[in-house]
C-alpha cells in the first residue's frame, strides 16, 4: 500500500532531466496563450465529464465507497456537485471542488492530486510562503523560519494570513482532505506535514503574505514575501542545520539504546520496501533481523517501537517485525475482499493466512510509539500487535484504521484537466466490520508534544514512555 506522495520536492537536490524540461516548455507554449499556468478554463462540459469519470472509476473499483455513507448519501452529494460546476473552471479550481469528496468517501488511500504539470511548473516557478506553518488544535503555528532572517519567532501562533483567521483556513483546507472514517488525525497531520503545498492549492500563490499575530497582547502585522522553493529550502537548510544533520536522517530504520541498555528503541520511518531501498538504501528484511540479534545479545527488558509518521508500506515487512514479538502463529489480516460486478467478493491479499512466529522473540515489555502520520500498514502492524501482546500504545490517534482499510490504488487521470486519482481496489479486514467504529487506535496513553516541545525538538512522548518504565521498573522493586 502506498503512502501519501511526497507532494513537495527540493530542486536544490532533485535535478530535473532534459526531457522534463523540454516537456515543460512545450506546455508553456502550448498554453501560451490562454493566460498564466493553472488559469486556463476548462470549459463546463469537459469539468462535468472529468467528476462522472471519476464517479464511474470509484463505483467500479472502490469495495470501501458505502462504508461511512450510504449509497444515496454519496449519489446525492455527486449530484449536488454536477450541479454547482456550472461554469468553466481552471484546474485548481476543480480540484478545490473535486477535492470536497474527500469527507464523504473519507478513505485515506483514495487520493486526488494535481495534474503532474501543475505541480512542477509551480514547484520550479511560482513562490510560496516562506514559513514553515504547524498545526495545533484550532491554531497555526510557525515551526521553522525560511527565509533570510528569522522575521517571526519559531513557536508563534499565527492569528491570520492575508486576511483569513487560521480557524477558517485550518477548516479550509481539512474540508478537502483524505481521512480514514470519522478520525481527522490524519487530514491534521498531512497538513502540518505539508502546509505550504495544500495552502499553495486552495489560495492560490500570493506575492506577499500579511501574517498577522499577537505578543503580549499587542497584535502585530507584518508583511513577507513568497519566495520560490529553491530558496525556501536553501534559507531551511541555513537556518536550521542541526535538524538536517542528523545521522538518523539517512536510515529508514534503525536501532538505538538508552544509556543503560534497558531500553531498546527501534524507529521505523516507513515499511516501502522500494522507498527503503531508494531513499536509505535499506533492505528491510535484513535490517530487522539484524537488529533483534543485536537486542537478544544485550537482552534488554523493554522495546520501544517508534511508527511515529510511518505511512505505512509492504505488508510482508510489518508481518517480518511481528514476527520477532509474538509468541504463536498469527494473522495480520483476518480477511481480504475485492468489488467484482458491484458485489464485495473474497479475494487473495499479500501474507494471508497465519504467519509464524521467529524461533526466537523479544520477550519483554512493548512500548508503541504512534501518531496521526501512523497510516496504512503502521495501522495494521499496530491492530495486530494490540490483539496479541500487552503492547503500551503512547501518543495521539493512528491516522489508519486499525478495524478496515482499503488498499492496491489503480492510477487514473481525468480526461480533461489531467487531474490525478487513485482508487483502492481490495478491501483489508484486520479485526471485524462489526468492530469498526471509524476511528483510529487510541493509544494507552494519550500524550501530545506541545508546540514548544516541537520547537526545541523535545520529545515528551519518549520521555513519557521512559518515566512510565523508571515507575513500574520501582514498583516491581517495591512488589
Amino acid at each position: 500500500m502506498l503512502p501519501y506522495p511526497i507532494l513537495q520536492f527540493d530542486i536544490t537536490t532533485k535535478k530535473k532531466s532534459v526531457k522534463q524540461i523540454i516537456n515543460l516548455i512545450t506546455l508553456f507554449l502550448l498554453i501560451g496563450n490562454q493566460g498564466l499556468f493553472g488559469q486556463y478554463e476548462f470549459p463546463q462540459k469537459q469539468i462535468v465529464e472529468d467528476l462522472q469519470f471519476y464517479k464511474t472509476r470509484l463505483e467500479r473499483n472502490h469495495p470501501n465507497l458505502y462504508l461511512y455513507n450510504t449509497r444515496e448519501r454519496i449519489e446525492s452529494f455527486f449530484d449536488s456537485l454536477i450541479l454547482s460546476l456550472n461554469k468553466p473552471l481552471s484546474e485548481a479550481e476543480f480540484y478545490r471542488e473535486l477535492t470536497l469528496t474527500s469527507s464523504v468517501i473519507r478513505d485515506g488511500h483514495t487520493l486526488i492530486l494535481p495534474s503532474r504539470s501543475f505541480v512542477e511548473f509551480h514547484n520550479l516557478h511560482s513562490r510560496f510562503l516562506p514559513l514553515q506553518m504547524g498545526i495545533f488544535g484550532e491554531h497555526l503555528y510557525v515551526k521553522m523560519n525560511c527565509t533570510s532572517s528569522i522575521v517571526i519567532e519559531d513557536g508563534t501562533i499565527v492569528d491570520s494570513i492575508n486576511g483569513l483567521s487560521s480557524q477558517e483556513i485550518i477548516k479550509e483546507l481539512l474540508d478537502r482532505q483524505v481521512r480514514d472514517g470519522n478520525s481527522l488525525s490524519y487530514s491534521e497531520w498531512i497538513l502540518d506535514t505539508y502546509f505550504r503545498e495544500y495552502y499553495s492549492y486552495a489560495f492560490g500563490h500570493p506575492e506577499v503574505y500579511d501574517v498577522s499575530y499577537t505578543n503580549e497582547d499587542v497584535k502585530h502585522s507584518l508583511k513577507i514575501p513568497a519566495l520560490l522553493k529553491d530558496s525556501i529550502y536553501h534559507h531551511r537548510l541555513v537556518n536550521y542545520p542541526g535538524i538536517y544533520s542528523s545521522a538518523t536522517q539517512s536510515k529508514g530504520v534503525y536501532l538505538e539504546y538508552d544509556s543503560s541498555y534497558e531500553v531498546a528503541i527501534i524507529t521505523i520511518k516507513d515499511f516501502h520496501t522500494e522507498v527503503l531501498r531508494s531513499e536509505y538504501g535499506q533492505d528491510f528484511s535484513r535490517e530487522i533481523r539484524s537488529i533483534f540479534e543485536s537486542i537478544f545479545s544485550v537482552n534488554p527488558q523493554n522495546l520501544i517501537i517508534d511508527l511515529r509518521d510511518n505511512q505505512g508500506g509492504d505488508v510482508k515487512n510489518g508481518v517480518k517485525l511481528l514476527s520477532f514479538l509474538l509468541k504463536h502463529p498469527f494473522k495480520i489480516v483476518e480477511e481480504y475482499n475485492t468489488l467484482k460486478r458491484g458485489r464485495i467478493v473474497r479475494c487473495s491479499g499479500p501474507s494471508s493466512g497465519f504467519n509464524r512466529p521467529n524461533r526466537k522473540i523479544f520477550t519483554g515489555q512493548i512500548y508503541v510509539l504512534i501518531n496521526g502520520g501512523s497510516f496504512s500498514n503502521s495501522s495494521i502492524v499496530s491492530s495486530c500487535l494490540r490483539a496479541n501482546t500487552s503492547a503500551i500504545f503512547v501518543g495521539t490517534e493512528t491516522g489508519g484504521n486499525p478495524n478496515v482499510l482499503a488498499g492496491y490504488a489503480r492510477n487514473f487521470k481525468l480526461p480533461n484537466t489531467k487531474i490525478r486519482v487513485e482508487i483502492p481496489t481490495k478491501q483489508f479486514i484486520m479485526t471485524s466490520l462489526k468492530g469498526n467504529d471509524g476511528n483510529g487506535l487510541i493509544p494507552t496513553f494519550e500524550i501530545e508534544n506541545s508546540i514548544q516541545d516541537n520547537i526545541l525538538q523535545n520529545d515528551a512522548q519518549i520521555g513519557f514512555v521512559m518515566k512510565l518504565i523508571k515507575e513500574r521498573k520501582e514498583t516491581g522493586k517495591r512488589g
